[in-house]
């Protein structure tokens, strides 16, 4: 039987978290008539930014765990390179919970949208983390990771070409 630990737990609610700030604007965009008619899109989207700081809160817990757990060294370089992935990932994070405020838009201004569009870089390297770290390693939650991580990739493509045929 596969053996589902914390670390795994808690990188799987934040990629849930996340999935639910990203969700509602591609929903608006892909399905518009369904975004009309379900107001839980349009409450996703007014809360995306306290929703999207808890996913930030998870995702830091996740590698923590991680890293406290494996006795990780962030000043060698070999680490850095073994967790890219994630450590790009917790890093544009930050950037996104940081300015996640009315000030840093305020002081930001077209700025703050730009930064945050980094969110969609990790739409693309959550995948390649979940797949390689999981490799040969698989537990119950990885499959429901995977296809949700893949599927929010799929999603975001969808959009773009809807949105450039719009154009």
């Amino acid at each position: 039987m596969p053996h589902t630990d914390y670390a795994n737990i808690i990188g799987f609610l934040s990629l849930i978290y996340y999935s639910l700030t990203i969700i509602p604007t591609m929903i608006k965009t892909i399905f518009p008539n369904f975004y009309k008619q379900q107001s839980i899109w349009k409450s996703l989207l007014k809360t995306r930014r306290y929703t999207g700081v808890a996913a930030f809160c998870f995702a830091c817990n996740h590698g923590a765990l991680l890293i406290w757990t494996r006795s990780l060294n962030l000043l060698d370089f070999n680490t850095w390179i073994t967790y890219f992935q994630g450590l790009s990932s917790i890093i544009i994070f930050t950037i996104l919970a940081i300015t996640s405020n009315d000030e840093s838009m305020r002081k930001l201004k077209g700025n703050w949208k730009k930064i945050h569009n980094l969110t969609y870089l990790c739409l693309f390297i959550l995948p390649w983390h979940i797949l390689d770290k999981m490799s040969g390693n698989w537990t119950y939650l990885t499959p429901f990771a995977v296809i949700l991580s893949m599927s929010l990739c799929l999603l975001f493509v969808v959009r773009k070409i809807i949105e450039f045929k719009k154009k």
